[in-house]
């Protein structure tokens, strides 16, 4: 669940990059310093950490992220500041969140037991931007748990037609009656 302060600061920063069109610049920027921080998480720990002075720590930010748009960079700087890097992924969410919707896509995650062929994906991408009328994104996600079929999950809502999903419909049904 996103909170208040990650919300704000996407916000803020997509309604910056509209206004100066470099909407995939600070997308681009944002996504990287979000994966790096995941992938080291020591260097979030070593920018965060208040035994160090702030202007050292901005100062590794800026080294680090020299190349980022500079929205995406005093972003970080902020936040760095007031110790709350961690934002910075729910700052990406939300910024993703406003600009599929302003460019109309849709993101879908697909769960399958098995790898979605092209076929399969292109398939399913044709018939959900049918019903929806947008585009969508489409991202497979691999579960053995669900047998075989494919769970859809997309704008706050999950359709099940794994053999799972189904299985368990009927064993609720049935303890039902």
């Amino acid at each position: 669940m996103m909170t208040a302060l990650e919300k704000e600061y996407g916000d803020a920063l997509y309604s910056l990059a509209a206004e100066e069109n470099c909407l995939d610049e600070a997308l681009e920027g944002l996504s990287l310093a979000v994966n790096a921080f995941q992938e080291n998480p020591g260097y979030l720990t070593l920018v965060q950490n208040p035994a160090l002075p702030k202007e050292e720590r901005l100062e590794l930010l800026s080294n680090a992220f020299d190349g980022l748009h500079p929205y995406v960079l005093n972003l970080l700087k902020l936040l760095c500041g007031r110790s709350a890097l961690g934002l910075a992924a729910g700052a990406l969410e939300q910024f993703k969140s406003l600009l599929y919707e302003a460019r109309g896509i849709v993101p879908v995650e697909a769960v399958s037991a098995v790898p979605l062929t092209e076929a399969q994906r292109e398939a399913l991408r044709d018939k959900l931007s049918a019903k929806l009328g947008k585009t969508i994104l489409l991202e497979n996600r691999i579960d053995p748990s669900v047998l075989g079929g494919v769970k859809l999950r997309y704008q706050g809502r999950e359709l099940d037609g794994t053999a799972a999903g189904r299985l368990s419909s009927l064993r609720r049904a049935l303890t039902q009656a």
